[in-house]
């Protein structure tokens, strides 16, 4: 079982608390912003081809991120499904944009394992990232990032609840969009042609 974070279309700026953005409104459509945009912490992480990746390396893109793991049964596979979709969906404009999986299982999920994953589930030029428990507490602090380890189960495996949702970061790092985990793809195309456009 995942853990999952409602946020609601609303303002939030330097001094809004992360926990103030679980909301429950009917008229919530899945997507937060973030006005003015905040300035995101860099942090170094290793790739699926065992490199250092900073956050700063992607600078002078959009960047889409989510976090997960690769064992996840559910969430992870179908959000990383729909951000293939919309880097289809973009067609040239994903130019544009990086899509960074970030696991937050670095036991399990080695840079070999993500780049099979990657390879497995055809998501070509997708960015997947690992690293140490610590590492990842630390920086997902930043973004309101919750995870536990489960208990074994029967077959000798175990699952991580999670925050799930995505993170939209403009090309100077700063975050400016959060979507809840069951958004429709579409949204966040429309958000990604906006900002790509008009940057």
């Amino acid at each position: 079982m995942s853990v999952y974070l409602a946020f609601a279309r609303l303002t939030v700026n330097e001094n809004t608390p992360i926990e103030s953005f679980n909301v429950d409104e009917e008229d919530f459509d899945g997507s937060t912003s973030i006005d003015p945009p905040l300035e995101m912490p860099d942090f170094t992480l290793t790739n699926q081809d065992g490199d250092a990746i900073q956050l700063s390396d992607l600078r002078g893109k959009f960047v889409l991120l989510t976090f997960g793991y690769t064992h996840c049964p559910d969430v992870c596979p179908l959000t990383l499904n729909e951000f293939r979709r919309i880097r289809e969906t973009l067609g040239d404009l994903a130019e544009s944009v990086e899509f960074v999986f970030v696991s937050v299982d670095g036991q399990r999920d080695t840079p070999d394992v993500l780049k099979q994953y990657f390879e497995t589930r055809k998501l070509d030029g997708f960015i997947g990232l690992t690293g140490e428990e610590a590492d990842l507490r630390e920086l997902g602090t930043d973004y309101g990032l919750f995870f536990e380890i489960g208990e074994n189960t029967s077959k000798g495996g175990y699952l991580v609840n999670h925050t799930a949702g995505s993170y939209l970061l403009d090309p100077s790092g700063r975050w400016i969009m959060r979507y809840q985990f069951g958004v429709l793809p579409s949204m966040i195309v429309n958000d990604l042609e906006t900002f790509i456009q008009s940057d």
